[in-house]
């Protein structure tokens, strides 16, 4: 292939040809991401979109990165072409379009968004209040001529008759860079008139709710997704099998019935608290009932004791929700990517819904300018229900880079189900509150909270959370017992003797690695008996079977020993006669208790909370709890109350949030929503629910464990696949996503992740092997998997466990 002397706009491409020598016409994609973005025939708003839309690839016309698009160079920038011609374009219309005063300076605060939003629209949120256009520091106007000025002109004034005197003017390029001198000179004024315009807004009602509004993503969301879906052969039209319809939403209602229904003979035969089986149905139906009388609210909170059925009595609401056709999509949030698939497990057999399931397979950022096919594929959300993590959800609400925008996409039309949202560190709480009230107005989201241990919401939402439910308990199933101090020794000689004394137990530690060197301890003094490990370290197929394989032992009523970190507090559906918990939080103490006598099928459960201290000096829980105050406030629970029956525990928790209050309100974290209203959006970039965000990488385990689920076998059946490794096999083949249609990368993908375990960065350095133009990396050496630990034992540091328990 000859080197691109000069381009031709009609004869660009947007990117390589496929391996058929399919083209890719340059013009095709920006017309499609045009009226994916506005109207040519909309309002003054619209029309700005749609100009937007049409010019946001513009720079892809430069010869040099033609060049590269057919491999014959290397990669150049392209977006800063598209912000250039817009700004100049918007010139125009400010000169030539009748607009009052006040529509004017409307019109420039979303003007002058769109021109960074273009300029950065494969890069970082970038802010929009400087006193210079974005570009000023890296090119300059004469970077244009590369550029067919004179085609994309002219695709523009198709459209834009009032700009054909600016089209005219691309024989004469040094009158367009004079222009855009002279924009440079003048966009000081511009970026104080738009800000000028948020102030006015802000002014309008309570500025916290209003910022939060201005500071949602949603203009930078819509290019973002314009460009990528087209750009990724994906529909921008959602199809009919993206969404849940309200007939399928009735169909799933009844199949929860009968799951509970069956569930409830299963417990009650095991001798389960038949008053308490009882209950779980009355609350599942009161929730439904009140969400109807209060259906035109958008916000819900949901508080019953653990080990109500608070997970399958929100998700009938969600579902209820559809059906009255307020909803057509269901998000489940859960706190810790190791609880995500057993989760998702339980929604899918409880409705026969599919699931997709979303987490973030590498946090180590493109800074290419061509984000993969499986990025925009999952970071979509556009699945009927979709599963994913608090960290997805926050960088949907608080993006870093125009990619986490598409998230925004998914939350439209959209109910929310936030399970054991107090796990969200308080110092970001009322952000996240704040923000999530936002979506509610913006993007039409339904949200509900959902936990047994709820702190105050007042500091954040700025209207009204409806309450479905607060529930006490009807019955005293646990026990909690504040115990000694003690390292790794003692915990497991701890555990072995309740062990021995009661019949089965578990034990909750902090993290990983504390979790793996307990077990190592139990495992050493307990020969023969039924010894289990859990953790986030174990893939989503492993882990299934192990919980599985625990769920048997009890059943047949053997004693089980189960060593793990907090994935047994949320998500998973086990009893035990004995909990051991390293002293956490209030709240999770509350959570572990849940997992003790859960059913009520036997005499009152005790959960014994232990001070763990690591080799006998580290106190690990700050690793994961990081609120200094939280862990001062427990502590002084614990010490008014070291012994509290459930009844109580509602009262513990109580006082635990109301000191936590006195101590800090949080509410000065709010300023930051006024400077992101003003457009310094960077103030909300990465602010992530358990502090800063620590790097990791997804590492594919090419490994079988227990029966796989249906929606696994029909996956492997559909892609011709015998063995985990041909998996692996086809991911890495050039070009095969590609050469999948929307559908069928959905299902692929959600096959992968069963397959994946998360670890740190500094981890996967050691275990993982990398491919070229893909996010997942191999495991090395199938032998660093353990049977029992899986990758738990790997020697790293846990200082950021709360990301990968």
């Amino acid at each position: 292939m000859s080197v691109v002397k000069s381009c031709s706009l009609s004869e660009c491409i947007a990117r390589p040809s496929d391996p058929g020598e399919k083209k890719y016409p340059l013009v095709e994609h920006l017309l499609a991401a045009a009226y994916n973005m506005g109207c040519p025939d909309g309002d003054e708003r619209d029309r700005l979109r749609f100009l937007a839309g049409l010019l946001h690839d513009a720079g892809k016309s430069r010869c040099s990165w033609q060049e590269y698009v057919r491999g014959q160079g290397r990669g150049v920038p392209h977006a800063f072409a598209g912000a250039m011609l817009f700004a100049l374009c918007l010139d125009e219309f400010l000169k030539k379009w009748d607009l009052q005063l006040k529509q004017k300076i409307a019109l420039l605060f979303l003007g002058v968004g769109l021109t960074h939003f273009l300029y950065e629209h494969h890069g970082e949120i970038p802010d929009i209040n400087g006193e210079y256009p974005p570009w000023i520091k890296s090119f300059a106007p004469t970077d244009l001529r590369e550029c067919d000025l004179q085609g994309i002109l002219a695709l523009v004034a198709q459209y834009f008759p009032e700009l054909k005197d600016l089209a005219d003017l691309c024989k004469l390029p040094s009158v367009l860079e004079s222009r855009l001198q002279d924009i440079a000179l003048r966009w000081r004024k511009w970026s104080n008139d738009a800000l000028r315009h948020a102030n006015k807004l802000l002014e309008e009602g309570n500025p916290y709710s209003i910022g939060a509004r201005l500071s949602l993503q949603v203009e930078n969301a819509r290019l973002v997704a314009a460009d990528r879906f087209h750009a990724a052969g994906i529909s921008s039209k959602e199809l009919p099998e993206e969404f849940i319809s309200p007939g399928l939403a009735r169909k799933a209602i009844s199949r929860i019935e009968e799951f509970c229904l069956a569930r409830h003979k299963v417990f009650a035969a095991a001798g389960a608290n038949e008053h308490l089986l009882k209950t779980r149905k009355e609350w599942r139906q009161k929730a439904v009932e009140n969400f109807v009388r209060e259906r035109g609210s958008r916000l819900f909170t949901l508080e019953l004791p653990t080990g109500y059925g608070k997970t399958l009595a929100s998700l009938t609401v969600a579902l209820k929700a559809v059906e009255l056709g307020l909803s057509r999509r269901i998000i489940y949030v859960a706190p810790y990517l190791s609880i995500l698939s057993q989760a998702a497990a339980e929604i899918q057999g409880s409705t026969a819904l599919n699931v997709m399931i979303h987490h973030h397979l590498s946090a180590l950022e493109r800074f290419a300018e061509e984000e993969g096919e499986e990025d925009v594929l999952l970071e979509s959300w556009r699945s009927p229900i979709v599963a994913t993590t608090f960290n997805q959800l926050f960088r949907a609400l608080f993006p870093s880079r125009a990619q986490h925008t598409l998230r925004l996409q998914g939350l439209k039309d959209s109910f929310v189900i936030m399970d054991e949202p107090q796990i969200i560190t308080s110092e970001v709480w009322n952000l996240f509150l704040a923000l999530m009230e936002a979506a509610t107005v913006e993007l039409n989201t339904r949200i509900l909270l959902t936990t047994a241990t709820l702190p105050g919401v007042e500091g954040g939402i700025f209207g009204t959370a409806v309450s479905l439910g607060k529930a006490e308990a009807v019955t005293s199933r646990f026990l909690v017992q504040v115990r000694g101090e003690g390292d790794e020794e003692y915990l497991a000689r701890e555990a072995v003797q309740a062990f021995q004394d009661y019949g089965s137990t578990a034990v909750i530690c902090n993290t990983v690695k504390d979790a793996a060197e307990v077990y190592q301890r139990v495992k050493e003094l307990l020969p023969g008996e039924h010894v289990y490990f859990l953790s986030g370290r174990l893939t989503p197929l492993h882990k299934r079977a192990r919980i599985e394989e625990i769920r048997q032992a009890l059943g047949r009523g053997f004693r089980a020993m189960v060593v793990c970190t907090q994935v047994l507090e949320a998500g998973v559906d086990l009893s035990f006669r004995v909990v051991l918990r390293a002293l956490p939080v209030i709240p999770s103490i509350v959570q572990a208790a849940g997992r003790c006598n859960r059913h009520g099928e036997g005499e009152t459960g005790l959960l014994r909370v232990v001070n763990f201290l690591r080799g006998g000096e580290t106190d690990t829980r700050c690793y994961v709890y990081r609120d200094r105050d939280q862990r001062e406030v427990t502590n002084q629970c614990l010490a008014a109350y070291p012994v509290f029956p459930e009844e109580k525990a509602s009262q513990v928790v109580r006082d635990f949030y109301r000191e936590c209050f006195r101590r800090n309100t949080r509410q000065a974290v709010l300023e930051k929503i006024l400077e992101s209203a003003g457009g310094c959006y960077s103030v909300l970039s990465n602010i992530h629910p358990f502090g800063p965000e620590v790097p990791g990488s997804g590492i594919f385990v090419p490994g079988w464990w227990g029966s796989p689920p249906r929606t696994v076998q029909a996956a492997l059946k559909r892609f011709r696949i015998s063995h985990p490794r041909e998996i692996w096999e086809l991911y890495a083949r050039k070009g095969f996503l590609s050469s999948l249609s929307f559908i069928e990368r959905k299902v692929f993908m959600g096959l992968m992740n069963y397959f994946v375990v998360q670890v740190p960065a500094e981890m996967a350095g050691q275990v993982g092997e990398p491919i070229a133009g893909r996010t997942l990396l191999r495991l090395s050496y199938e032998s660093l998997y353990k049977e029992d630990t899986g990758l738990s034992v790997v020697d790293v540091g846990d200082e950021h466990e709360a990301w990968f328990i």
